[in-house]
């Protein structure tokens, strides 16, 4: 009986398969996936949910850097979780800290988003940190590839390359 149930199962599928006009071309198969993305990057856009994953860090002085750790911000609707790395001149710091700056969880507050060019968005908020006020910008592409720029009271202002995403589930 299992048999037969097998047997039917691949013959059904087997012939859905070969039913399937032409496959799908090189082309054909990047652009569907372009296509994809930029619905899926629309989405969380929307849903004012979404995680920035950085990749590389750009401080206003010096050299730009590669992130091997995995850094991010994840904005929930009204909240803000904030793990990033800091390198820069403070203008102003709470004395013995050795935690970077740019991890805490706030409110947030002032949220815009904007449509660009070419299916681009500009979405900035305001947050603040224990002693610090900051302006959050990012610039995000149709196919999610996001840069950041985070503005300070106290301290110089630093950017970041990476990706929007769906939010990861904390393990």
């Amino acid at each position: 009986m299992k048999r037969i149930a097998l047997l039917l199962i691949l013959m059904v599928s087997a012939s859905i398969v070969f039913a399937q006009d032409a496959p799908m071309t090189r082309k054909e198969k990047k652009a569907a996936q372009k296509a994809g993305q930029i619905e899926k990057t629309k989405a969380l856009v929307a849903s004012n949910a979404w995680q920035f994953d950085a990749r590389q860090m750009m401080p206003s002085s010096g050299k730009s850097r590669s992130l091997t750790t995995s850094y991010n911000i994840v904005v929930n609707d009204k909240q803000l979780s904030c793990y990033l790395p800091y390198f820069g001149r403070a203008y102003r710091a709470e004395y013995g800290s050795a935690e970077s700056p740019l991890i805490f969880k706030s409110e947030i507050a002032d949220y815009k988003v904007e449509n660009e060019k070419k299916g681009a968005w500009l979405i900035r908020f305001k947050t603040s940190n224990k002693n610090d006020k900051l302006d959050f910008t990012l610039h995000i592409s149709e196919n999610g590839s996001t840069s950041l720029n985070i503005n300070s009271t106290d301290r110089q202002p630093i950017s970041f390359h990476g990706d929007l995403v769906e939010i990861e589930e904390q393990k």
